[in-house]
């Protein structure tokens, strides 16, 4: 017999819907690192030196959303914001997408 037969079903629920949160507080996180360093190009739309993103700070602020969606203190608030999101989206708002406070995590 294998353990898989043993796991309930209740747990592995719990699991995968924590692993799902996770990983989209992953996306919001590079989300929110994509857009702030898009933000600063075109601040400075005349400047020689254009920044380069870098993966190392993606996967930084990807691994801090997923911190941020996974803890239970800031459930609350990443729970509100996701509302918010999905109402920008059920409603179409697409000059609401570009705003900072859409692409933070938090604020």
């Amino acid at each position: 017999m294998s353990n898989v037969n043993k796991i309930p079903i209740k747990h592995s629920i719990v699991f995968i819907s924590t692993c799902a949160w996770g990983i989209l507080g992953f996306k919001r996180g590079v989300n929110s690192y994509n857009h702030d360093h898009s933000w600063r190009d075109k601040m400075y739309p005349h400047s020689k030196k254009k920044t380069n993103p870098f993966y190392i700070d993606k996967l930084g602020w990807g691994l801090a959303g997923t911190l941020t969606y996974i803890n239970p203190c800031t459930f609350l608030f990443v729970l509100y914001k996701e509302v918010y999101r999905l109402e920008v989206n059920l409603r179409g708002l697409e000059d609401e997408k570009k705003t900072d406070y859409y692409n933070n995590v938090l604020s």
